[in-house]
């Protein structure tokens, strides 16, 4: 009986580094998302501007 005790609670020492590693996981996926958008924005900045730029030259 122990050592189905002892599996068992190897066995959610397990799942529980499991969700730990899931969460972050997750934690980095938001990071880089919202990285994505910071970048988004600055390109978007860069075109327009690099737009404007060009209708003040013709």
């Amino acid at each position: 009986m122990n050592h189905d005790d002892n599996g068992n609670r190897h066995e959610v020492s397990m799942m529980t580094e499991e969700q730990h590693e899931l969460e972050h996981c997750k934690q980095e996926i938001a990071r880089l998302k919202h990285l994505v958008v910071r970048l988004s924005a600055i390109v978007l900045r860069n075109v327009v501007r690099d737009a404007e730029n060009q209708k003040e030259r013709a």
